[in-house]
């Protein structure tokens, strides 16, 4: 026969509960699991919020460009849409009134 001894701790409120054991509730993603990113972004796709700016709907997996948070890769978005809009401007300034009329 084989025992097997089960760690306990004791919780703030007096509770005791087994050790190393992360209780999730219904329809909540578990921050401890190997896969929490993934079902992280299956949840955060499901969340769908109306950008006044934009005159459209985004989700928070992928916000649109003035609700980026501030994390690297968001960073990245940011500056490459910031190149974009310098581009442009510099393509609208070269041309002239000559440029239009030829």
């Amino acid at each position: 026969m084989v025992v097997t001894l089960i760690e306990w701790e004791k919780l703030d409120g007096g509770k005791w509960k087994k050790k190393g054991v992360h209780a999730v509730g219904k329809g909540k993603v578990n921050p401890y699991a190997p896969d929490y990113f993934r079902k992280l972004n299956e949840q955060m796709k499901k969340i769908f919020i109306y950008c006044d700016d934009c005159k459209k709907k985004y989700c928070l997996a992928d916000p649109c460009i003035h609700h980026l948070s501030d994390s690297p890769e968001h960073r990245e978005k940011y500056e490459a849409y910031i190149k974009k809009q310098k581009k442009a401007a510099d393509k609208s300034q070269r041309i002239n009134n000559q440029t239009n009329l030829d």
